[in-house]
Parts: C-alpha cells; structure tokens; sequence
C-alpha cells in the first residue's frame, strides 16, 4: 500500500459551527481565514508532489499543541480544508470526507508549545480521481 506522509505546519484550530446573520449562515472569520490557508498548503503540497484527489484512503494524525480542542472538531476541520473548493477551482486533496472515501481515520493529540500537524494518509486502492 502506497502512503503520503507530511507535516502540515498550521495551529490548530477546531472546526467552526456556522453563525447565523442577517436572515443567512456564515463561519466565523477567522476559521474562514484558518481553512483557506490550510486549504492553500495542502493545495501546494498536492502540486509539488503531483498528488491526484484520494477517493478512498485511511488517515491518520497526530495534533501537536495545547489541549483547548475537541478531538471531533479538529479532524472536522482539517477534513474540511482538503475538500475541492468551487471558489477556487481547486479539485481538493479528497473527493469527500464521508465514510466510504475514509473508512478510517486514527487521531493523536501530543501537548507541544509548538503546533503542527503530523498526517499519515494510507491509500487503500489505487483508484484515484484524474487529474483532468
């Protein structure tokens, strides 16, 4: 089996629950601001190393940073900033975050002053969305 290992060098941040505004939902600025730079280094990642969209994979991170985050919400938001984004045009690092893309997904979280993300991806077929 193939696998994809980097460090993802961004805080930690949990995933935003959506606000309600002015008769419509939006996410806080600055999880808007978080995703889309995670979304944007991920992005660069799948480039320089000519990585396709994963359909079906494991994966498997270790958090490194303070203890003030939900395990859920942080793995919600680093599932979030790999997926295609239409805004940008970009096909994402995954299809889709639903079960059957990643059947499953193992989290660690390490206390460091420092914060990072270790991520081990495990693909579990060599099907994969083309680059086209």
């Amino acid at each position: 089996m193939a696998e994809i290992n980097f460090r993802l060098d961004m805080p930690l941040k949990s995933k935003a629950r959506p606000r309600l505004g002015k008769g419509r939902a939006f996410l806080p600025a600055d999880y808007r601001e978080w995703k889309n730079a995670t979304r944007d280094h991920l992005k660069q990642y799948w480039v320089d190393f000519d990585l396709e969209t994963l359909e079906q994979f494991e994966l498997h991170v270790e958090a490194h940073g303070p203890g003030r985050c939900d395990a859920d919400n942080l793995i919600g938001a680093l599932l979030d900033a790999g997926l295609p984004c239409k805004k940008t045009g970009w096909r994402g690092a995954w299809k889709d975050d639903r079960v059957t893309v990643i059947p499953y997904i193992s989290f660690r979280w390490i206390r460091d002053k420092e914060q990072y993300w270790d991520i081990r991806i495990v693909l579990l077929s060599d099907k994969r969305i083309s680059k086209d």
